[in-house]
């Protein structure tokens, strides 16, 4: 049985479960949009805020994975 990199699977999980937890974050500010006229910007301008925050959620998520694996490669060195 081959042994278990965790020095890969540790950031994998750190990209998803950050992933996720951005997300959620995203749902709820999106549930609290007004849906009201008058000042509130268009439907146009709330969706490419959106858009423009869910991609900055996958690039967030992709650099904390990142550190994760820099440090756990840093912590697990293989045995020689």
């Amino acid at each position: 049985m081959s042994k278990i990199n965790w020095a890969k699977v540790i950031p994998v999980s750190v990209f998803f479960f950050t992933l996720w937890l951005l997300q959620g974050a995203l749902n709820t500010l999106w549930e609290a949009i007004p849906t009201g006229g008058g000042e509130y910007p268009s439907g146009n301008d709330i969706w490419n805020a959106y858009y423009l925050m869910s991609v900055s959620t996958l690039v967030s998520s992709w650099g904390v994975a990142w550190a994760s694996y820099r440090f756990n490669t840093a912590l697990y060195k293989p045995k020689e």
